[in-house]
């Protein structure tokens, strides 16, 4: 077991009750993290896990937001 999924295991059981329900996306942000360490590897991860989380905000829409394939998005042309 790797140290992110420890440290999202460690989230899950003790914080993740407190605020049950409160995730705007899809899948959760804990989730998002755990998913993204295993597509992009440990530091592109976290980073993506990250900004996820700053971007789970009340006055974001939420929705459906898996990890990208793509990294580039939006400005593929710039890479």
């Amino acid at each position: 077991m790797s140290f992110t999924s420890r440290a999202v295991g460690i989230y899950k059981r003790y914080y993740n009750p407190l605020f049950a329900g409160n995730c705007k996306y899809t899948p959760s942000c804990s989730a998002y993290m755990v998913q993204a360490v295993k597509k992009r590897g440990f530091f592109a991860g976290v980073f993506l896990g990250i900004w996820r989380i700053l971007r789970c905000n009340p006055f974001s829409k939420g929705g459906f937001d898996p990890v990208k394939d793509d990294l580039r998005g939006r400005a593929k042309w710039l890479l």
